[in-house]
């Protein structure tokens, strides 16, 4: 029986480590599309932060925040990124809108043409729960001062987003939420927050705050 214990270990951590990620929401992450990306900072300016061209600012910036939902490590959550391919045939039925939630005015998504079939299919082909629809990307100039010297500049990074569950039921729908990042030291302020190396930490903040709305409609079950 001695043999067998570390095998049996093994099988109840393994087991216990499957119930724990099962018991996860799974939610989907839709980006937004080039028309929905904004910035006060011109695209040679951001291209020559990262060492990219400025037809690749986009894709570079799109990437990573997929990558840090996709990495993102949550007890009670856990984001999928939506495969391109997959996407592809559903992106017709994606439109977005000026709207309002709580009487909030955002940028928010126009489901109209998406059947709830539909819909809900492309939840099922992922298991997922909900899904995110990043609304809107806006890169705005912004300043603070530093004591003794002059005010230093940076880029705030601000999303909109929307959030619907498998039913096609409107969750949460918000507007300039801030992916914040610690403010740059004088030797970081000439990059302005623009390069992507410096976006993870702002991206991560972000997604906590996504999880802390998703948590509030549990919290009210």
């Amino acid at each position: 029986m001695k043999k067998y214990f570390p095998l049996l270990f093994c099988f109840f951590i393994a087991l216990s480590v499957f119930a724990q990620t099962s018991n996860k929401k799974r939610v989907l992450v839709i980006p937004p599309s080039r028309f929905e990306f904004v910035s006060e900072f011109t695209l040679e300016v951001i291209a020559e932060k990262n060492g990219i061209k400025t037809s690749e600012v986009f894709t570079t910036y799109k990437k990573e925040l997929l990558s840090s939902f996709g990495s993102y490590q949550d007890e009670n959550f856990e984001f999928v990124p939506v495969d391109e391919i997959i996407l592809k045939p559903y992106k017709k039925y994606i439109k977005y809108k000026y709207g309002k939630f709580n009487r909030k005015p955002y940028n928010a998504v126009d489901l109209k043409r998406f059947s709830k079939e539909e819909f809900t299919n492309l939840l099922e082909q992922y298991n997922a729960d909900f899904v995110i629809f990043i609304t809107w990307y806006d890169i705005q100039k912004e300043a603070f001062s530093r004591k003794h010297s002059k005010r230093v500049k940076y880029a705030a990074h601000y999303i909109d987003f929307d959030i619907y569950n498998l039913f096609k039921q409107q969750v949460i729908g918000m507007a300039k939420v801030q992916a914040e990042a610690p403010k740059p030291n004088d030797l970081e302020a000439s990059f302005t927050l623009l390069r992507v190396k410096e976006l993870k930490l702002a991206y991560v903040n972000f997604i906590g705050k996504v999880i802390a709305q998703l948590n509030k409609p549990i919290e009210q079950k």
